[in-house]
C-alpha cells in the first residue's frame, strides 16, 4: 500500500518548508488507515509527549491532503494535543468506497464520524476549503468544542464559487453548466491545476510549482462532479453551536478576506476574527506563520478553559 513515509512528495515538501520558510519539522506523524463510511481512510496522527489535552482534527482543502497540514499539526502536538489529519475521500492516498460518486457531502460526513470516534474534547481546524468543511462537520457532529478556520468560502454562493476558480470567467461558465447541463458537466475529468489558482497558495515560487506539479495535488485529475456537488451542497443553516475563530491570511489572493467575511457574517455563533499581518492562502510566510501558531495556542487553551468556548470580540483583531 502506498504511504507518505519516504515518498518523494513528502520529502520535497519538507525540504521546501525548511529551505524557503525556515520551518524545520522535527516530528514524523504516525501513518495509519481507518475505515470510515466505507472509505479506507489514510490518516496522519501526531501524539504529544504528555497525556493528551484533547484532539484537534485538521481538515485540508480542495487541492490538498492531510500531510500538507504538517506545519500546523506539529505546533498543536507540542501544546499537548493529539492531532488527526485525514486524506478526505478522493484525495491523497485514501481508498474510496466503491459506492463513492465524487459527492462533496462525504467530506463533512467523514469528518463528523472522526469527531464522534474520539473520546477526548475535540476541536476542528480547517484550512482553505477545509474551513467551511469544518463548520459543516461541526453542525453534523454537534460535540465539537470549537472550530478554527483560515478561510470561509461558501461555495453554494455562485459569486463566491466563481471567485475561487482559477479564472473568474471559468467559474461563471462552470456555475451555468452545473445548473443547466449537469449530466455533461459531470463527465469531465480535469487536472486540479487547470481549475484552481495554485499560484495563490503561496507567495514563494518554488512552493507554487510544488503545489501545481505534485502528483497528489495539482497534477492529480479529478471528476468535475465533485465541484458541482460542492457548489450544490445544501447548506440548510448557518448556525453553529460551538465557538468559531477565523484566523485569516493577510495577503490571500485566492480567498480574500472580504470573501470570507461574507460567510463569517452569516454564521450565528460565538465568533471572532483575527487577520494575520501577511500570509498567502496557505500562510507559511513570516510573520504570519508565527502569528497563526500563537493564535492557535490561544484558541486551543480557551476552548478547554473557558465555559462555552472561545470568548467573542466585537471587532477584528489584527496580528502583527
Amino acid at each position: 500500500m502506498d504511504t507518505f513515509d519516504n515518498s518523494k512528495s513528502w520529502s520535497q515538501y519538507r525540504r521546501l518548508l525548511k529551505e524557503e520558510f525556515g520551518i524545520d519539522l522535527s516530528m514524523e506523524p504516525t501513518e495509519r488507515w481507518i475505515d470510515v463510511r466505507g472509505h479506507h481512510l489514510r490518516v496522519d496522527e501526531w501524539h504529544p509527549q504528555t497525556p493528551s489535552k484533547g484532539t484537534l482534527v485538521l481538515v485540508h482543502g480542495g487541492g490538498g491532503n492531510g500531510r500538507i497540514l504538517a506545519p500546523f499539526a506539529e505546533p498543536a502536538a507540542a501544546l499537548g494535543w493529539k492531532v488527526v489529519a485525514p486524506d478526505l475521500p478522493g484525495y491523497g492516498l485514501t481508498k474510496t468506497a466503491r459506492s463513492f460518486k465524487w459527492d462533496y457531502a462525504e467530506w463533512p460526513a467523514v469528518v463528523a464520524e472522526i469527531v464522534r470516534s474520539e473520546d477526548d474534547p475535540t476541536a476542528l481546524m480547517g484550512l482553505s476549503m477545509g474551513g467551511m468543511t469544518a463548520v459543516l462537520a461541526a453542525q453534523i457532529a454537534r460535540t465539537v468544542r470549537g472550530v478554527i478556520a483560515t478561510t470561509l468560502l461558501d461555495a453554494s454562493d455562485p459569486k463566491a464559487f466563481a471567485s475561487a476558480a482559477r479564472w473568474t470567467w471559468l467559474g461563471h461558465i462552470s456555475v451555468l453548466a452545473m445548473n443547466t447541463v449537469p449530466w455533461i458537466f459531470d463527465r469531465l475529468v480535469l487536472p486540479l491545476s487547470l481549475v484552481a489558482p495554485f499560484k495563490a497558495m503561496s507567495s514563494n515560487r518554488r512552493m507554487q510549482r510544488y503545489f501545481a506539479k505534485d502528483h497528489l495535488i495539482g497534477a492529480s485529475w479529478k471528476p468535475v462532479r465533485f465541484l458541482r456537488t460542492l457548489h450544490q451542497y445544501p447548506v440548510s443553516s448557518y448556525t453553529l453551536n460551538c465557538p468559531l475563530v477565523l484566523i485569516h491570511p493577510g495577503r490571500d489572493e485566492w480567498t480574500p478576506l472580504e470573501l470570507s467575511l461574507e460567510t463569517f457574517d452569516k454564521i450565528e455563533s460565538r465568533k471572532r476574527l483575527v487577520e494575520l499581518s501577511n500570509g498567502a492562502h496557505l500562510p507559511l510566510e513570516q510573520p504570519a506563520y508565527d502569528e497563526l501558531k500563537n493564535e492557535m495556542a490561544d484558541c486551543l487553551t480557551e476552548i478547554l478553559e473557558t465555559p462555552g468556548g472561545v470568548p467573542v470580540t466585537s471587532a477584528p483583531n489584527t496580528g502583527g
